[in-house]
């Protein structure tokens, strides 16, 4: 689908204790960082709510292949969710890509 096309499914090395920002991060700022952090929060945000969800991360994750338990799923939401909503909107995951969280 469109995450594998785009950052294709290679990569993701959990040996090494990588996670999706970490490897979302590498492979935007190779690019246009703004253009490619706007484009991947909508790879994450298929609704278009303006904000990214458990389901949302769930959902990419499976894409990626990803074997990852709700509870590491909630943890990465938890851990970037600092308006405590449960979300990630634009802005933090800008702020999650660029390093300054």
């Amino acid at each position: 689908s469109g995450i594998n096309a785009e950052y294709g499914s290679s990569g993701i090395n959990a040996e090494y204790g990588e996670d999706f920002f970490d490897i979302m991060k590498s492979k935007m700022l190779e690019r246009n960082p703004e253009e490619e952090i706007k484009k991947a929060f909508s790879l994450f945000d298929d609704e278009g709510t303006g904000k990214i969800t458990l389901r949302n991360l769930r959902r990419v994750a499976r894409e990626l292949g990803e074997n990852m338990t709700e509870e590491e799923l909630r943890a990465m939401i938890d851990e970037f969710d600092t308006s405590g909503t449960g979300e990630i909107d634009l802005n933090r995951f800008t702020s999650i890509m660029i390093g300054d969280h």
